[in-house]
């Protein structure tokens, strides 16, 4: 009789590494175009999808960008996220701004997502 241990991912780190995974994962699997910058159409494809695939390529630009935030600007644009925030929350507050902000086609998905999360979470001096 074999039996199998059971693993689960409780820490955040663990999630994000997950997600951030399964981005690389998903683009790889896409062929050569994924190596293009992500735009707008893509993302708003990728987050409101139920596919396993694109809910991971959503969820990977929605933890790029807050991991890169925490260190940086993306294209120009700032953003404090609170480290309670979750991922739906997240997930929530892109789609609201990508539909209240129609004007914005030319950024890429990361500069997007930014921008969501920088309105709501503007950085304080």
């Amino acid at each position: 009789m074999t039996t199998h241990s059971q693993t689960t991912c409780s820490s955040p780190g663990t999630h994000r590494v997950l997600a951030q995974l399964a981005l690389v994962l998903s683009l790889a699997a896409s062929g050569p175009t994924a190596l293009a910058l992500t735009d707008r159409a893509d993302l708003e494809k990728w987050c409101t999808q139920a596919t396993s695939v694109a809910a991971g390529r959503c969820i990977g630009y929605l933890l790029a960008a807050e991991d890169a935030l925490a260190h940086d600007s993306i294209e120009g644009t700032r953003a404090c996220l609170p480290p309670t925030i979750t991922l739906q929350e997240q997930h929530r507050l892109v789609l609201s701004w990508l539909k209240s902000h129609p004007e914005t086609p030319a950024l890429t998905a990361l500069g997007l997502v930014a921008r969501a999360y920088a309105e709501k979470y503007p950085c304080r001096p």
